[in-house]
């Protein structure tokens, strides 16, 4: 089996290494929690109709149903980025995705977001994608070069 130097087999032990907690240094917990705290009591009743937020906090109800959206977007978000670094279909079924796999994931994603993958931007995220080919270019020779210790 090839080893990829962005995935290296077996996967580093960093149990020695702990992070301050499971939220490691709670960055993305505070700036959710930031932003949400926020939002005008209208804004999250339009949002979320029927599910109990109150004003000073949000509701179990209300952090599962953002939980769970942005569970199921970031898995196409993903799917997005790696249609775009691997350089669409083909590759991404040379890489080994299985053409129903493909197709499927297309299908999705065009629901969620009304466009293909390759048309679709999101206006919040911006891919340097010259930047992270260079990236695996070097990565490659760095790992065949006995570089990467892995």
């Amino acid at each position: 089996m090839r080893q990829y130097p962005s995935m290296p087999h077996p996967a580093p032990d960093y149990r020695q290494e702990k992070s301050e907690s499971a939220e490691g240094s709670g960055r993305a917990a505070s700036r959710w929690t930031a932003f949400h705290s926020r939002l005008d009591e209208d804004v999250l009743a339009e949002a979320f109709p029927g599910r109990g937020y109150e004003a000073e906090e949000l509701t179990d109800t209300v952090r599962e149903d953002i939980a769970h959206a942005a569970l199921e977007e970031s898995e196409l978000i993903g799917f997005w980025v790696a249609w775009h670094l691997a350089g669409g279909f083909a590759n991404l079924e040379r890489g080994g995705w299985h053409r129903a796999t493909v197709f499927r994931k297309v299908r999705a994603f065009r629901s969620a977001f009304g466009a293909h993958p390759d048309d679709y931007r999101f206006p919040w995220i911006t891919l340097d994608l010259e930047q992270a080919w260079q990236g695996q270019v070097e990565r490659q020779i760095a790992y065949h070069r006995g570089e990467l210790g892995y």
